[in-house]
């Protein structure tokens, strides 16, 4: 190991031409100092990195302070910068203390699991949803560098504005995952582990509209095909129950056989979203899909309906799945399609039914020009646009097109106000298309057409 005193060999004026002289070691790291600033060294390792530190004994300790990448940092810069750690040291200060504070300190990703733990886990309904959040739009390098891996210092918020940013095409996400994280630092800040100002406070939030996307009615048998073809039967058996009960998400996947009562038809969830208990009548198409979990289940030591391999002991996120069956559904439109308008000579039927079933990626993509040629585009029987979510909407929009008051709808998904149910009366085009035919009709007997 390179010895840290210094000599007349590595003790010079440090000029660019004498550093990008300097010998790369075969083992180790080589110090070099300079004789203008006190303490500035340059540590010159095996493969030919050059740094510039601070080396300076503080208190009886020696010390070494890390200041800049060479020649990312100027010798100029570097010997700035050794003047005002040496003015630090000379009113009694450790800049190097400042360094292991900030290395000890804690993160974003963990802030969150002490946020999870003491807070979202103990008073929110929607906690789940908190995880997921995190997970797919925070820690990830998605929408830029990863938050979740700075000190809680470095999470700015210019850093938040940018994340928030690359967010705008998912904009209800986007301001529900940047009040996660602010809340996240309120609750740092009252638990006294992060000093300053909530930097999220002041980050406009995007405007939002209404979603209307729900299963069209062309578009159901081939969600339901692409469900029974699903590999992974208890994400199957979710995203049905999800379906067939209109319940949200979170509480479809925390669902427990104690509070299933395979007599009544009945499932009682004890608090919802909204704050209230409710019991969902669970249809016959419902009871079917808990029956048969009811045997995929037998043997196995748990209280939740859909278990899964993690710590909460439930399937906690489904998305790959999910991802899967959308993409499935949207390769067997586009089969489906293409078959009712391609010469059996050039087109397949059953294969491509197999491969949209088997690999619907790539079906997608290798029937594109196809469809095209054939005047049908990918779009109109796209389905990945469909979120989990939208399967709550779905139930609601078909009791709304066979006639159910929005009363009754209101109660089936538990809504808290009417407001809430308004959006049904006005999804489902059925009604308002027989109005149009009745009415443009009467228009063309007008004339004796």
């Amino acid at each position: 190991m390179p010895s840290d005193t210094t000599s007349t060999t590595n003790r010079f004026d440090f000029t660019k031409s004498t550093i990008n002289r300097l010998p790369t070691p075969s083992t180790g790291v080589a110090y070099y100092y300079d004789t203008k600033a006190k303490g500035l060294a340059l540590s010159v390792g095996t493969t030919g990195r050059k740094s510039f530190l601070l080396y300076r004994k503080i208190k009886g300790r020696p010390e070494r302070i890390k200041i800049g990448p060479y020649p990312d940092l100027s010798i100029e810069q570097a010997r700035k910068s050794t003047a005002v750690l040496n003015a630090q040291i000379a009113q009694d200060a450790n800049p190097a203390d400042t360094g292991r504070a900030k290395r000890n300190e804690m993160t974003l990703a963990e802030l969150f699991e002490k946020y999870y733990e003491q807070h979202s886990s103990l008073r929110k309904v929607t906690h789940l949803e908190d995880i997921e959040h995190f997970r797919r739009h925070v820690n990830t390098s998605v929408h830029g560098p990863n938050l979740a891996k700075l000190p809680l210092s470095e999470v700015t918020r210019a850093k938040l504005t940018a994340h928030h940013a690359r967010m705008r095409a998912i904009p209800t996400t986007a301001n529900r995952v940047l009040a996660l994280v602010s809340s996240m630092f309120s609750k740092a800040i009252q638990w006294s582990y992060f000093e300053g100002v909530n930097p999220c406070r002041g980050i406009e939030k995007f405007p939002e509209r209404a979603r209307e996307r729900f299963v069209q009615p062309d578009e159901m048998p081939r969600l339901l095909y692409a469900l029974e073809n699903e590999e992974n039967e208890t994400v199957r058996d979710f995203l049905l129950t999800a379906l067939f009960t209109g319940a949200r998400r979170s509480n479809v996947l925390t669902m427990q056989w104690a509070d299933v009562h395979m007599e009544r038809k009945e499932w009682r969830i004890a608090r919802t979203k909204n704050g209230t208990a409710q019991t969902i009548p669970l249809p016959q198409a419902a009871i079917e899909v808990l029956q048969r979990r009811q045997q995929a289940v037998q043997g196995l030591d748990t209280p939740y309906v859909f278990p899964g391999p993690g710590a909460n002991g439930h399937i906690v996120d489904p998305q790959r799945a999910w991802d899967r069956v959308l993409a499935r559904g949207t390769a067997l439109g586009l089969v489906d399609a293409i078959a009712a308008r391609a010469k059996a000579i050039e087109f397949d039927y059953l294969t491509a039914v197999e491969e949209a079933t088997n690999f619907p990626h790539q079906t997608i993509e290798r029937f594109s020009a196809l469809a095209r040629s054939h005047g049908l585009f990918v779009e109109h029987y796209e389905m990945r646009d469909l979120h989990m979510h939208d399967l709550r909407r779905t139930l609601g929009s078909w009791l709304a097109s066979g006639g159910t008051s929005l009363p009754i709808i209101g109660k089936a998904l538990n809504h808290k106000s009417p407001q809430a149910t308004q959006i049904y009366a006005r999804l489902m085009l059925g009604p308002v298309r027989d109005a149009m035919e009745e009415a443009t009709n009467a228009m063309r007997n007008a004339k004796g057409v």
